[in-house]
């Protein structure tokens, strides 16, 4: 591995808590190297992010992504564009390859992967018309006159809904619930929406159709079950976290999330975890951008420290 390959902390993600990293990061004199290819991460299927301070009105979640991607990079951290494939040990360090198979390394390591969609097990799961951004796929029902479900209740089900019901004829949004649990201004923009219909009390069970969906089997809260005729369907079932590249024994909580200390470090020195990958209360860009932040800084205090 030559010279140019070592860095003082690896980065992994570049959604709002990787991002932050590497903009602080560089900025306190950190050479700092960033995995992952999609700027903002999974704000992509954010369609109008309404609740980041300094927009009114909101902002597209990928222009918040872009915007922050260009101004990180313009500190001078080096973007590899690509995914990483390992995170392992390398000494007192780390060294993490990428998925072209190019390797680096650091004396820290900050992991801010993120979460990914969980799938609604069962036959034909992956058959087409499944769907996890209705920002990304929801425009190919523009015009089909189309009946779209959303599985789930939480916010991020709340803008599916909104978002598919300017394109669809209609929206059943689909939850097990009894009560939305979304908050208060996204259950007051979908009672406001004419064409969304709410299924509460009532899971999904199967996929109708094979290489294409045709309709969910559902139960419903008399007992019984029913075929409910839809065109796709949208799933916003919860999350899991997006840890597969760390190849470290690392300790971590119910639900895989990795567990970290009030300075952020996991369980293995030098390595810290920012945003919606960890342990946190709260996954909301704001909480995952101030992780960041506070990574790079005890980070730098680690290896400072280190070096005696």
């Amino acid at each position: 591995m030559t010279d140019a390959n070592a860095f003082d902390i690896i980065i992994v993600g570049t959604g709002p808590a990787g991002l932050t990293a590497a903009l602080y990061g560089q900025r306190l004199g950190m050479n700092c190297v960033v995995f992952g290819d999609v700027p903002g991460g999974n704000l992509y299927m954010v369609e109008n992010l309404a609740n980041f301070p300094g927009f009114p009105g909101g902002v597209p979640g990928t222009e918040w992504g872009v915007k922050t991607f260009q101004q990180a990079q313009m500190e001078g951290g080096l973007f590899t564009m690509s995914r990483l494939e390992s995170l392992e040990k390398n000494g007192d360090g780390f060294a993490g390859t990428d998925v072209n198979g190019i390797s680096y390394s650091a004396s820290c390591a900050i992991v801010a992967t993120g979460r990914v969609p969980i799938k609604l097990p069962g036959p034909h799961s992956d058959a087409k018309g499944v769907n996890f951004c209705s920002v990304c796929d929801g425009p190919l029902f523009r015009g089909k006159d189309a009946t779209l479900a959303v599985v789930g209740s939480d916010n991020a089900a709340a803008q599916h809904a909104l978002t598919l019901s300017l394109i669809a004829h209609k929206v059943v949004l689909i939850y097990r619930s009894r009560e939305l649990m979304m908050d208060a201004v996204h259950q007051e923009r979908i009672a406001a929406r004419d064409n969304i219909d709410l299924m509460p009390e009532t899971e999904v069970t199967g996929y109708v159709g094979l290489d294409l969906v045709e309709g969910l089997e559902i139960a419903v809260p008399s007992g019984g079950t029913e075929t409910l005729p839809v065109d796709g369907v949208f799933l916003a079932i919860g999350w899991s976290p997006n840890t597969e590249m760390i190849k470290l024994p690392v300790e971590t909580i119910d639900g895989g999330y990795l567990r970290t200390d009030e300075k952020l470090m996991t369980s293995i020195p030098g390595m810290f975890a920012a945003g919606d990958v960890r342990d946190t209360d709260l996954y909301q860009v704001l909480t995952g951008c101030a992780d960041g932040a506070r990574c790079v800084l005890n980070a730098a205090e680690f290896i400072k420290r280190s070096q005696g």
